[in-house]
């Protein structure tokens, strides 16, 4: 699923031109429309900020547990070399799926 779809030109939310409501048949939808569509910008920079949070958290705790796996492998391994292959497998088969899960995200 994709966040990024946004049918209009983006707009800047920090500088935004107000034009004057003509005077004609659909004045008084102006307003109306004009704050439809600044809540469907709202709305959608939400989703992507939340994304973006939920992406950070993913990965901050992907490379922590890594870490943190990293550092019993060390342990391991100088208790008993001779599983050391194995413990570097088990770690290398945790940070790949890491990657993978955030690439996907």
């Amino acid at each position: 699923m994709s966040y990024q779809r946004y049918p209009g030109e983006v707009i800047d939310a920090e500088y935004v031109e107000v034009i004057p409501a003509q005077r004609g048949i659909g004045a008084h939808l102006l307003p109306r429309r004009t704050s439809v569509v600044m809540g469907e910008v709202m709305e959608e920079a939400m989703v992507l900020a939340t994304h973006d949070r939920c992406l950070a958290l993913l990965a901050k705790s992907g490379m922590e547990h890594t870490a943190a796996l990293s550092m019993m492998e060390q342990q391991f391994s100088s208790m008993t070399p001779e599983a050391a292959a194995r413990y570097r497998q088990i770690v290398d088969a945790y940070a790949q799926q890491a990657a993978g899960m955030v690439r996907r995200w």
